[in-house]
């Protein structure tokens, strides 16, 4: 039942490629043929992302995955179907681009498959490895050359990791507590929009006086706006809050041997996601980093009240947006 509703969304995303294809042809006059293709990896990449926010599914996967160890390992593979089709239906396959994608998904899974036949009550070194292994490669820019057309595509390397990171520590590792879910609930908005008036009154004053943000008209148009903010959503927020706060943030508090664990797990979860914009030009971005580090903290309490990954990508969704906005 689980495993025929997940192919049910792929089957309604899938039909949805038609008129969009239409739609862009129209407009754009690409190669019908490799729009095509195009248009199925995406299907298939969003399709494998929603069905990993199911629960129902991930117990029915950490089932298989306890099971056996090659059904836990072969799993998170089934990746590379949606980048074949990419990469072969638009003649852009490498060798070193599949290798690259293969790689991506070996390392986090292959380091977290030994403690697959237990529950993650406390983080160890392979752990911590494994938000290395998917995190890293992401904003060191190592990713690219896989998704080749019509131009290297950015958008394709956030949506994998969260697929990865998602079934490599709910299914294999057993991590609870994750909240990986797209979609809003009323708490979850009332959560991330106060968050985000929270760290409004000491963010902007601060991001002004760093000149990192500027008062001037926006760059881009109302009616763009909500796209941008989708944008951010899907491809920043989500993968970096499943990371930091969902796996990271959540880890620590299970780890750390203090009742106040759950203040020092916010304050150390946003200090790594702080330095991990260090890397930003110009390098050091000192103030990228200060100005994250304190992001992060409300991010981390968004996520910290309910485990809810959607109140904290609603926060830091419209922090992103509002930076872009008047930057």
């Amino acid at each position: 039942m689980v495993i025929r509703r997940f192919l049910l969304v792929i089957a309604l995303l899938t039909l949805l490629v038609a008129p969009a294809e239409a739609i862009v042809l129209w407009q754009l006059h690409y190669d019908p043929w490799r729009l095509a293709a195009f248009l199925e990896c995406l299907s298939l990449t969003l399709g494998a992302l929603v069905a990993l926010t199911d629960s129902r599914l991930m117990k029915h996967l950490r089932q298989l995955a306890m099971e056996s160890p090659w059904k836990a390992a072969g799993v998170p593979f089934l990746l590379l179907i949606p980048y074949l089709v990419l990469a072969l239906g638009t003649e852009t396959s490498t060798w070193l681009g599949a290798g690259k994608l293969t790689a991506y998904i070996a390392a986090p899974t292959f380091l977290l498959l030994p403690d697959r036949l237990h529950r993650a009550h406390r983080a160890g070194w392979r752990d911590f490895a494994a938000i290395l292994a998917l995190g890293l490669p992401v904003g060191a820019d190592w990713l690219g050359g896989i998704w080749l057309w019509p131009q290297e595509v950015y958008f394709f390397r956030p949506l994998f990791s969260v697929c990865i990171a998602a079934y490599g520590f709910v299914v294999i590792r057993g991590l609870e507590d994750v909240g990986f879910r797209l979609l809003f609930r009323k708490g979850d908005v009332l959560d991330g929009l106060a968050n985000f008036a929270a760290f409004a009154i000491l963010g902007i004053p601060l991001a002004y006086g760093l000149g990192f943000i500027g008062f001037h008209a926006m760059s881009v148009s109302w009616i763009e706006a909500p796209f941008e903010f989708l944008g951010i959503y899907l491809t920043i927020a989500i993968p970096e809050e499943l990371l930091f706060r969902g796996v990271l943030q959540n880890f620590l508090v299970k780890t750390l041997p203090s009742a106040s664990s759950g203040v020092y797990g916010l304050v150390i979860a946003s200090v790594v996601f702080g330095a991990s914009h260090l890397h930003h030009p110009p390098v050091p971005n000192w103030r990228y980093a200060i100005l994250a580090t304190l992001a992060g903290l409300f991010y981390g309490n968004a996520y910290r009240s309910r485990h809810h990954l959607a109140a904290a990508a609603l926060t830091h969704a419209v922090v992103d947006t509002v930076w872009r906005l008047w930057r």
